[in-house]
């Protein structure tokens, strides 16, 4: 099983010099985010993706906690630093998704998710979101109060979500992205454009599994060059929560709650596959 993430984090606020405005109040641009990646499918222009942030403002107050990572550190070493800092033991499940929504029905998906994930992929798991608006905020902002959250954003950024805690690793989004696609062992997309197709395949290519909310279009349901692999059944889940993800004539709380039972179902893979690994290694 997996150990408890961090304890209470709840109420503390510890602000960190150089903070940039909540991402959400700068400006965004059109396009839309194992390891396990959960995606929805209709096909639709180009969602909205993230953005370089501009050059570091004043220093502002976290709504939440903040915890800094230093600035000179690799990829690897910064997603190794965080993964202590989450627990060595959490299962990290990382958000993606575009910055706007695109489908009449993605919102309350979203918000369905979050509500329902938290008890099905069980005590240990931790929720992790690149601090964007769109899908990440609504993500964070329901899933139980908050605890559970962390919102990985560039070194001096804070999210503003009141929800979760906010951490910080590399100097610009491009260190980010690349960091966020190592740190996660499950990864949940909807909607999305090129970035999302961009982190997906790098969590992908590693051998993270990917699990698209496909009904929600754009990146999650094939384009942008998303990891084709991961439209495809993986062995933890069923043909019929699979189609779920991907049926636009499902009711809201079908699709979601078929996305949360295999989240839950990816997690104890996950954990299977470890234990084997680790057998191997005893040998």
């Amino acid at each position: 099983h997996l150990a408890q993430a961090v304890s209470d984090r709840e109420g503390g606020s510890i602000q960190c010099r150089g903070l940039q405005p909540p991402l959400r109040d700068r400006q965004t641009m059109g396009g839309g985010h194992s390891s396990f990646v959960i995606c929805g499918s209709r096909t639709k222009p180009a969602e909205a993706d993230e953005v370089p942030a501009p050059a570091p403002s004043p220093a502002s107050p976290l709504s939440g906690s903040s915890l800094q990572i230093g600035s000179e550190e690799t990829a690897e070493q910064a997603a190794d630093r965080l993964r202590s800092e989450m627990g060595r033991d959490a299962c990290i499940i990382c958000i993606l998704g575009g910055t706007k929504f695109q489908g009449a029905d993605s919102e309350a998906l979203v918000k369905a998710i979050a509500e329902k994930i938290e008890s099905v992929a069980g005590s240990k798991a931790v929720f992790v979101t690149g601090g964007m608006p769109g899908v990440q905020e609504t993500f964070a902002k329901n899933c139980g109060d908050g605890s559970r959250v962390w919102n990985l954003l560039p070194l001096g950024q804070s999210s503003g979500f009141g929800r979760g805690t906010d951490i910080n690793a590399g100097a610009d989004l491009e260190e980010r992205k690349a960091i966020f696609g190592l740190v996660g062992h499950i990864y949940i997309t909807v909607e999305g454009g090129p970035g999302v197709s961009q982190e997906a395949r790098a969590a992908h290519a590693r051998g993270a599994s990917v699990v698209p909310l496909m009904r929600t279009g754009g990146a999650s349901s094939g384009l942008f060059e998303f990891p084709q692999g991961a439209l495809q059944k993986p062995p933890f889940s069923t043909e019929e929560q699979w189609s779920l993800l991907a049926s636009n004539t499902a009711s809201v709380d079908e699709s979601a709650a078929a996305l949360a039972v295999v989240v839950g179902g990816a997690v104890a893979y996950s954990r299977k596959e470890t234990a084997e690994q680790a057998a191997d290694r005893l040998r």
